[in-house]
């Protein structure tokens, strides 16, 4: 049995959605392959669990592989801090984790044996680990999940029609241009001291100018007044047009992913949100990256 941690905002989500089906799919779904959704049973962060909503499909749920009364006893040890693998282990199970973030310290405590491995790097051995439970705690940002099998999970990561007259106006208005996505994260960035300089986003900003003068921007931020007050210090001024996506929140956020997969250039933050919008965008001619092991 193979089990993926799975928490986070939508871009979180579809990674780890990635990740387990490219387990499925690389090992011929000879092993039985859960996602293990327990964080959205007892934290409250972005808009919960997004991914069927968004997308339509139906992952195999650990929640679903217990009685309610059992998988209640694994919320209850979830909120002790005792997590999921350990509370596995704890019923006999033999399980062992694969853990490309250390953080499962924190976020999922485990005490048993832990397999550690470069964060952020494509190690596709990892799926054919032999054991009775093996437990994969990551975020596994990296293309080569997504590429390896990307016409097949492309096909699933469908968006729903855009039904809205403010965002079908938005699409059009990004089929009808050079249109860069400019995307913005700021948020729990700025509490966790994430956000990128301004000074970055200026500089870019004229280097696409110059080689594109047509362009037009598209801002997609969570703070998008702060982005017309800093208008002029991140250079989105310099551009003959700019515009600023805005009204895509609680629960309407993917549709930012959305548009910005049709753009045609990107200006990518360091969030997983904009690399997400760039593997997922079938138009892409140009983009900037300013995250280095974040290759398109």
């Amino acid at each position: 049995m193979k089990i993926q941690y799975f928490n986070g905002g939508l871009a979180n989500q579809v990674f780890q959605y990635i990740f387990y089906r490219y387990g499925q799919l690389a090992t011929s779904n000879q092993d039985i392959w859960l996602l293990d959704d327990s964080f959205f049973f007892f934290k409250e962060e972005h808009n919960g669990y997004e991914l069927e909503k968004v997308f339509g499909v139906k992952p195999n749920l650990l929640s679903k592989q217990f009685a309610p009364e059992a998988w209640d006893f694994f919320i209850k040890n979830r909120k002790k801090g005792i997590g999921t693998a350990q509370t596995m282990q704890n019923m006999g199970f033999s399980v062992q984790m694969i853990a490309e973030a250390m953080n499962y310290k924190t976020d999922n405590p485990f005490h048993g044996t832990v397999h550690p491995i470069p964060c952020n790097e494509y190690h596709p051995e990892i799926v054919k680990f032999p054991g009775d439970v093996v437990y994969y705690f990551g975020y596994w940002i990296n293309k080569n999940w997504l590429y390896t099998y990307k016409e097949q999970i492309l096909s699933e990561l469908t968006f729903p029609a855009i039904l809205d007259e403010v965002n079908l106006g938005y699409a059009s208005k990004v089929k009808s241009t050079l249109s860069v996505g400019v995307h913005i994260r700021r948020g729990d960035f700025i509490r966790l001291g994430w956000q990128m300089d301004p000074e970055i986003y200026h500089n870019y900003s004229k280097m696409l100018v110059e080689a594109y003068p047509e362009l037009t921007f598209f801002v997609f931020s969570d703070d998008i007044p702060w982005c017309k007050e800093n208008m002029e210090q991140l250079g989105l001024s310099l551009a003959k047009e700019t515009v600023f996506v805005e009204g895509n929140i609680q629960g309407a956020n993917y549709i930012d992913l959305q548009l910005m997969t049709m753009c045609k250039g990107l200006l990518m933050s360091n969030s997983s949100f904009s690399y997400l919008a760039a593997l997922m965008n079938t138009n892409l001619q140009f983009f900037i990256n300013p995250v280095p092991y974040r290759e398109v």
